[in-house]
């Protein structure tokens, strides 16, 4: 159960097919998904092994 509290309060990535927690200080999980936004993706590549992004 406090599993899925801790995930309710953790900030997600701002890259929409992605699902991994910001780093702290960021709206992003990492530099890969920083650098997106310029077109929209389907699939997410921040190379995080638990992202749901990731088909």
């Amino acid at each position: 159960m406090a599993d899925k509290d801790d995930k309710k309060n953790e900030k997600i990535c701002k890259n929409p097919p992605c699902g991994c927690p910001a780093t702290e200080g960021s709206k992003y999980c990492g530099p890969s998904c920083e650098g997106t936004g310029s077109f929209i993706e389907l699939d997410c590549d921040c190379g995080h092994e638990d992202c749901s992004g990731n088909f």
